[in-house]
């Protein structure tokens, strides 16, 4: 059995397409609902979903506790470097769906985790034996040495324009970068704010963006003022479950 744990990003959708052009048997595509997609996420999920059980791939939507309600219950937003929402909403939820269906531990999880995605996942192994963070199964990341134009092609192949962003499964993430920001919905970003308001807790660290709030933060954005402790595109999750990809 091997599970692709899947974002519908484009690093997914190529690990896909690469997956069914090498024949890897017993194919699943596993995406985890984090409850705060963008709008219209889920047509893409769906679109991908549809597509690859075309290709004789079995797929599933699994559920999560959902953003929301986890940020009430810890009482807080999700940090860099502390990214608890990918423990709660994919990690978990992914976990417990793969404990039943692959009690023994003998499948191989897939991700499609790049080196030439960021410096931070430059090191990227192709294999890690006994995945602690999936039950001590083998994660296996088959195109950690393709560049963007390798991946591309696979979504060419494949019948996907590659998107111009990460995936949007979890919208806003809490390590968006100004363009991520610049593409928020009207409701999306009073879904942040309501929710800000209800924990009495700001999204994102007021030191990173020189704001306090998400309108304060999105005005940023928008006023284009060169601020930030750390570098954009460094901005992001260790990918261990094909966050963003």
């Amino acid at each position: 059995m091997n599970v692709i744990s899947s974002s519908a990003g484009n690093d997914s959708v190529a690990m896909i397409q690469w997956a069914i052009e090498n024949g890897v048997p017993d194919l699943h595509v596993v995406f985890s609902d984090t409850g705060w997609a963008a709008p219209g996420w889920m047509l893409r999920v769906e679109r991908v979903h549809s597509w690859a059980k075309k290709q004789g791939v079995q797929t599933h939507i699994i559920n999560s506790i959902g953003m929301t309600e986890l940020v009430r219950i810890k009482t807080g937003w999700p940090g860099n470097g502390q990214q608890f929402c990918t423990a709660h909403l994919k990690g978990l939820p992914f976990l417990q769906w793969i404990d039943e269906v692959d009690p023994e531990c003998r499948a191989v999880v897939m991700v499609g985790k790049r080196r030439a995605e960021s410096r931070a996942r430059a090191d990227t192994p192709e294999f890690v034996y006994g995945s602690e963070y999936h039950g001590g199964r083998k994660l296996w990341h088959p195109l950690y040495l393709h560049t963007d134009e390798q991946r591309n092609d696979l979504l060419n192949r494949a019948g996907f324009e590659p998107l111009p962003h990460r995936s949007l499964e979890c919208n806003p993430c809490v390590n968006a970068n100004r363009g991520d920001l610049l593409r928020l919905t009207p409701g999306e970003i009073e879904r942040v704010n309501d929710l800000e308001v209800e924990i009495s807790q700001p999204m994102f660290r007021a030191k990173r963006f020189g704001a306090l709030g998400i309108h304060g933060v999105i005005a940023w954005a928008r006023d284009g003022r060169d601020r930030g402790d750390i570098e954009e595109e460094e901005a992001q999750c260790a990918g261990l479950f094909g966050c963003g990809q």
